[in-house]
């Protein structure tokens, strides 16, 4: 059986799950440059909506990161 490409991997947690972080596809699927497969992604005609979110880290640190959502047309 031939393995699922990342892009193929985000694109079928999105279409279950509607959206992705950048911390979950790291901690699922070992995939650290989730900005630059949301791209290519986005390049094959998907509209992904990106929210960039804050929290505070476990050193106390506020820190940034994004959350991905695809848009579905519904017809």
């Amino acid at each position: 059986m031939k393995s699922m490409t990342q892009n193929q991997i985000i694109l079928h947690h999105l279409e279950k799950y509607g959206s992705i972080t950048t911390f979950q596809a790291y901690d699922l699927y070992g995939i650290t440059r989730l900005s630059a497969r949301i791209k290519e992604i986005r390049n094959m005609g998907y509209t992904i909506v990106s929210c960039r979110l804050k929290t505070v880290n476990r050193y106390g640190k506020k820190i940034g990161y994004c959350k991905y959502t695809l848009m579905i047309e519904l017809l």
